[in-house]
């Protein structure tokens, strides 16, 4: 009793403690995941309250992972989860082998191909599952889309009904934009159970215009379950008990005291505890041996004059540790809230025990803990109050100083691990920097780190060290490093346009234009440009972009190509054939000439567009595409080139035959090089809009099941949707019962939902519809209209939006399916005028037949009548 101890439990949380093992208990019996939100002020025991949580975690085999946002490590992207996993990883290394390989077991089924993309997150994990190879390079979008497919699998590894999972991300008001939208993919996707997140802010630093806030509106509009706590100070009765137990006195003794503790910290408990180790350590409170029981003067304490700011009264307990235990806590601070042991003695210039022994003093009054290798400290306030005792004017020279050891003793294979690392260090002390030449390392660097926080689709993190990195060179940098800074702009437009900010990308590319010196330079910076202005809704002016790269070739094609323009092209492809088998084209070698790389990758990115802008145009680009590949040679671009060919061949042609036979040549040339970036564009186009023309229309299904599989290993949700509709619409021509339709159906519309994908919603909504009312499952047959659909409604919002042609012709041509299959002719010749001035949307799509057998059939019936 003599010494001052503070009980480890928690006063007056009860209700608080209850809310959160209510939400657990929920995610236990199988519901989906939640996210419990707990605010409240630095020191007031957020962290206390979610360790309560892991007492209930025994009892359920419930695994807990915890990580801390740093708030000078935003741009380090998904450094808290990482942290969360690493430990989690850790404690299945110490699992017999028996268990580890059931973990391994579970870790590779989940990831399948794309655990390097684990594995660069959470190195440890290769000490489970191995070496991982590199994943294929895919679209910005695409790629976000499997990383968040894959970390979601990765999670659902570890959020079992055998053992739930608890993932606590604590400081939230620090988050980076990546980890918000993983979180916001995790909670929003049904496919997720038995996870439930915590997280936990400091409710004055989080305002109503906070990033964290208006994703939780998204989750909430998404689906997703979200429980807010709140904790307010103690009650003056909490804070007197927590002091009456911490001096084994009842509580009306302590009652004065208590007082003026209270007055003192207004409530905030971490605050109370530090207030009351000062008053002991200054012995104005002691213990009374001869009286056996604590003592205090309230006078002298008033007339101390303590700080109201606990920061202010931290920063005077450290004040009064060793000088070297005080240095040992600045170095800490430096690198933020948690360092490993190797790392503070590289920073020191100390051994290891020489770092233990500094930091054995602060152990002992329970300012940093000591985690295996790592030191953290215990507390945000104990950090701050570390960091405030460096001077100002010399933290940029600490942080410089350490980014400079960490750049020159980690090790080449350990560089990208520790980029962000490095960098962060160095950017800190960046303003100390004079030499032109070590600027110039530093700009590298930043490069290097903004190119991996692209890779793990961590856009707006990338886009912070890019920008750091161009203001860091010199005004003439366009002679003296053109390479370098060519190469930052580029990343620069590319982060700008991903994140949203599409007038300074816009601005940024059109400079790059200018400035590009090669072929592939202008046709990477042409892509790009095309890609902005498709997301732009300017078709014409992508179009303009892709045709004004082709003209710097020496291809002066029109806008607006004649039908002579479309043949000859076309007859080239025959005249380089010369006779030979299309199915020969296989053996082509790989294209490995970058030019030619370049432009098929321009062309690709043309087709799209040239879509909504000239038909013609959109044949030509294919058709080019074609011959560059069979004068150069085969790639993954050609793989795409082939099929859409098969199509064009067939639906512009007549040529079927060839065009079954591109289409073939395109998947298998996928099948011998395993082109996984067009791997499932190629299946579902060649299941979907080519076999169906030669073949019953049954061949091609298990094309387009392996189309979506593919899809979604890599994350490209829009094709994977695309597959769902192509499947209804298999289903629905080859006169599978409908209610088997009907499921798939259903199935997709959730699936594009999910997925977020309007134009397969909109489609496969109008797949639905038929086959609910030819189930009879429409109050009147023929009708779409019931609980679910609006025929006026969704026709008013078609007429109000040409941006959703393709989906209106999809609508009309099933509402002439089911009109003429009610009998109702008049109304089913009408579907069919307004299905034919959008058909140019539906080249080579199997709904183009059944507008022409049921619109035949309609004007049959009419002329009958």
């Amino acid at each position: 009793p003599d010494r001052l101890l503070i009980p480890e439990k928690l006063y007056g949380r009860e209700r608080e403690v209850e809310t959160l093992l209510a939400a657990f208990d929920r995610v236990v019996t199988g519901g989906g995941p939640e996210l419990v939100l707990v605010s409240g002020y630095a020191g007031i025991g957020k962290s206390s309250v979610v360790n309560e949580l892991q007492k209930a975690l025994w009892s359920a085999h419930g695994l807990f992972a915890a990580g801390k946002f740093d708030q000078y490590k935003r741009d380090i992207p998904y450094a808290t989860l990482v942290q969360a996993f690493q430990g989690l990883v850790s404690t299945l290394l110490s699992k017999s082998e028996l268990e580890l390989a059931s973990w391994r077991d579970a870790l590779l089924e989940a990831l399948g191909p794309n655990g390097r993309l684990m594995t660069d997150l959470v190195p440890e994990l290769n000490l489970i599952i191995g070496e991982q190879r590199p994943v294929q390079e895919l679209e910005p979008q695409q790629a976000q889309s499997r990383f968040q497919l894959v970390f979601r699998r990765f999670i659902g590894v570890f959020a079992r009904p055998e053992h739930p999972l608890a993932l606590f991300l604590d400081d939230l008001q620090w988050l980076d934009a990546a980890t918000l939208d993983l979180v916001e993919d995790l909670l929003s996707r049904s496919d997720l159970r038995h996870l439930m997140l915590i997280g936990a802010y400091r409710d004055n630093e989080v305002t109503a215009t906070h990033p964290l806030m208006r994703k939780l509106d998204a989750i909430k509009t998404a689906g997703g379950k979200v429980a807010k706590i709140t904790l307010a100070p103690l009650a003056r009765e909490h804070l007197g008990q927590m002091i009456a137990d911490a001096l084994h006195c009842a509580p009306e003794s302590a009652a004065p005291l208590v007082e003026l503790v209270h007055e003192k910290t207004g409530g905030n408990p971490f605050f109370a505890i530090q207030f009351l180790h000062a008053l002991a350590a200054e012995e104005l409170l002691t213990f009374d041996y001869g009286a056996t029981r604590w003592s205090w003067d309230l006078h002298r304490i008033r007339a101390k004059g303590y700080t109201d700011n606990v920061v202010d009264l931290m920063v005077g307990k450290l004040s009064r540790l060793p000088v070297e235990t005080q240095t040992a806590l600045q170095h800490l601070a430096c690198l933020g809230n948690r360092a490993k042991v190797t790392t503070l003695a590289l920073v020191s210039g100390a051994s290891a025990d020489q770092v233990h022994a500094d930091l054995w003093e602060a152990m002992r009054l329970e300012l940093v803990e000591r985690l295996g290798d790592t030191y953290k400290f215990a507390h945000d306030r104990v950090e701050e109050a570390a960091y405030s005792l460096i001077p100002d004017t010399r933290r940029a020279e600490a942080h410089l100083r350490i980014g400079r050891l960490l750049a020159a003793h980690t090790p080449p294979p350990q560089r990208d691990e520790a980029i962000f690392e490095i960098v962060n260090q160095l950017s800190r002390g960046a303003a100390l920097i004079v030499s032109q030449e070590e600027r110039e390392r530093l700009a590298e660097l930043s490069l290097n780190a903004g190119k991996r926080a692209k890779a793990a689709t961590a856009y707006a993190s990338a886009l912070t060290h890019l920008n750091a990195g161009a203001a860091l060179l010199a005004e003439d940098c366009w002679e003296s490093r053109r390479e370098l800074i060519f190469a930052l702009e580029l990343h620069r437009a590319e982060c700008e346009f991903l994140t949203g900010a599409l007038a300074e990308a816009e601005q940024r590319l059109n400079m790059l234009s200018a400035r590009a010196a090669s072929t592939v330079e202008r046709a990477t910076v042409a892509c790009l440009r095309i890609e902005l202005y498709v997301t732009l809704d300017k078709s014409g002016r992508a179009v303009a972009i892709g045709l004004e790269y082709l003209r710097q070739l020496g291809i002066d094609w029109s806008p607006r190509p004649t039908g002579e323009d479309v043949c000859s092209e076309y007859e080239r492809i025959w005249s380089k054939l010369a006779g030979g088998a299309i199915e020969a084209l296989i053996e082509l070698p790989l294209m490995n000439d970058s030019v030619s790389l370049a432009t098929l990758d321009v062309l690709t990115k043309l087709t799209p567009p040239a879509v909504f802008t000239d038909a013609n145009l959109y044949k030509l680009a294919i058709f080019r595409a074609v011959n560059l590949s069979l004068e150069g040679g085969n790639s993954d671009a050609s793989c795409v080139a082939y099929v859409r060919l098969g199509m064009v061949a067939g639906a512009s042609f007549g040529d079927y035959t060839a065009g079954y036979r591109f289409g073939q040549l395109g998947y298998q040339l996928v099948e011998r090089w395993g082109f996984k970036r067009s791997r499932a564009m190629a299946y579902m186009l060649v299941g979907g809009c080519v076999t169906i023309w030669s073949k019953h229309v049954r061949v091609g299904r298990d094309v387009v099941r392996r189309a979506f599989d593919a899809a979604n290993q890599i994350g490209d949700l829009t094709c994977a949707a695309f597959s769902c509709e192509q499947m209804n619409t298999n289903m629905l021509a080859a006169g599978d019962p409908l209610l088997d339709v009907q499921r798939e159906a259903e199935y997709g519309v959730a699936f594009a939902q999910k997925a977020r994908f309007g134009l397969g919603v909109d489609d496969m909504t109008t797949q639905l519809g038929l086959v609910r009312t030819l189930r009879g499952l429409t109050p009147k047959f023929g009708c779409f209209d019931d609980e679910q659909f609006d025929e006026s409604r969704i026709e008013r919002r078609f007429a109000g939006n040409p941006d959703l042609a393709r989906a209106e012709c999809e609508y009309w041509i099933r509402k002439l399916q089911a009109r003429f299959i009610a009998g109702d002719y008049t109304a089913s010749i009408h579907a069919a005028t307004l299905a034919q001035r959008l058909l140019w949307t539906a080249p080579a799509r199997f709904a183009t037949a059944e507008y022409h057998f049921y619109g035949a059939l309609t004007r049959a019936s009419l002329c009958d009548s």
